[in-house]
């Protein structure tokens, strides 16, 4: 997230800094000097965050690489929303404080000579009132957000008001840089591309486009419900997919009206070969689709994503993956097993929640003998999860540890062993599911 707003925050600060007089930066010129000078520093970062956000919404592939993995790319998406939320929220008030301030009596009306009103359409008016709904929208829209208030699907419909906000804003930007006669300084010209480089962007999304060029049609073949109450899918993807790396994931749209949803894809990859999937019921969609997904049923397959590939497989290794958070490893598993097993020592640690849970995913025990791989495996409901030191005691030895499982226990568990084991934060891997 640094490696990309620090410098752009930087840019958009030096080139505003540069117009103002020295009582500006210095905070010693007239309050309404200042006010106005660090109206248009905030609502330029806030357009800038706001743009960039609308650039990761987009999910280029080249900015996916260079943070990780999809799911880190939505990591720094949703903080970086919360940053422009935040911005946004400080250039309103500024845009207020006048009348609060005047009415405690800390500073004095400003004296304007009087304009001549001809009672037209006026386009400096028409970008005020637009900055002020797309300040409101974006402020309620962040704390909905934020809140989790609403279902997934729900949410993903509310989130299309960012790009028309962003929309609002940069209409907004647009007449107070022409109002302010800053459009040909380097300032207007940088948030001027800012603002048609999103605007193409909002479009795209309101349109329907993101991830298009990505998405595939598959068919399910196969749709069981195991013991453990997990919904296995196999998809025959269509003949454009280009394959992927064991761990990497998928965005699968099973129905529309609920839109993508990201889950691992537990298969390895052979041409001809179906993807496979498990899905636990852990919310109201993925409890429901058992009775609603059947055989010959048409869907969309966008992908693969995601960093979390499992390195060198000469590396000693150490895996820990918490109830349906063991998805990612059996792609693995199953190239290892088919390819005379792991070269280094790699150890996978197992925690089920409870004994229902621990019968997924079958035959796991065989897999992990074919694949050369060390399993210990926990119910953590009667013998509670392994402990930090448990784990701790392979990751001396091991060069890289891979986690998938509970947010919680992930942050908890790399936290420790770095403080206590001496893990290198670099060799510490684990997913990001959280996409909202």
């Amino acid at each position: 997230m640094k490696r990309f707003l620090l410098p752009l925050s930087l840019v958009i600060a030096v080139l505003w800094a540069v117009l103002q007089p020295d009582g500006i930066v210095s905070f010693s010129a007239p309050f309404f000097s200042l006010r106005h000078a660090y109206t248009a520093l905030t609502g330029a970062l806030a357009l800038s965050w706001m743009g960039f956000c609308m650039l990761l919404a987009l999910r280029p592939a080249w900015l996916e690489q260079r943070l990780g993995g999809l799911d880190k790319l939505y990591h720094v998406h949703k903080w970086t929303g919360i940053g422009a939320v935040l911005l946004v929220a400080v250039h309103w008030l500024l845009v207020l404080s006048p009348r609060t301030l005047i009415a405690w009596g800390w500073i004095e009306a400003a004296t304007r000579a009087k304009r001549q009103h001809g009672g037209g359409f006026s386009w400096v008016g028409q970008g005020k009132e637009m900055g002020e709904w797309a300040a409101w929208g974006m402020i309620a829209l962040g704390i909905v957000s934020l809140l989790r208030v609403v279902p997934y699907g729900w949410f993903r419909k509310l989130h299309k008001g960012f790009p028309v906000i962003f929309l609002l804003g940069a209409f907004h930007s647009g007449v107070m840089l022409w109002k302010d006669k800053l459009l040909a300084t380097p300032f207007g010209v940088a948030l001027a591309a800012i603002c048609v480089a999103g605007c193409v962007i909002a479009v795209i999304s309101l349109r329907g486009m993101i991830g298009s060029s990505r998405s595939h049609s598959g068919r399910v073949v196969r749709a069981t419900v195991g013991e453990s109450g997990v919904l296995e899918l196999g998809i025959a993807p269509g003949a454009g997919w280009p394959g992927h790396a064991a761990g990497q994931f998928a965005l699968l749209t099973l129905d529309s009206s609920e839109g993508p949803h990201p889950f691992s894809i537990v298969s390895e990859w052979k041409a001809g070969a179906e993807l496979g999937f498990a899905i636990k019921p852990l919310g109201d969609y993925t409890r429901s689709l058992p009775g609603r997904v059947k055989v010959g049923d048409t869907v969309s397959v966008e992908g693969p994503y995601g960093g979390f590939d499992f390195g060198d497989l000469a590396e000693d290794q150490v895996w820990v993956a918490g109830g349906v958070g063991v998805a990612p490893f059996l792609a693995r598993l199953n190239m290892l097993a088919a390819n005379g097993g792991a070269c280094g020592r790699v150890h996978l640690f197992y925690s089920a929640h409870d004994g229902g849970n621990s019968d997924f995913p079958e035959g796991l025990e065989e897999l992990c003998r074919r694949a050369g791989v060390q399993l210990h495996k926990r119910v953590s409901g009667r013998e509670g999860r392994f402990s930090e030191a448990e784990i701790g005691q392979f990751v001396r030895k091991a060069r890289s540890v891979w986690f998938c499982g509970p947010a919680r226990w992930g942050k908890s568990l790399q936290a420790v062993l770095e403080r206590d084991f001496g893990l290198d934060a670099r060799r510490f891997h684990r997913e990001l599911f959280e996409f909202r």
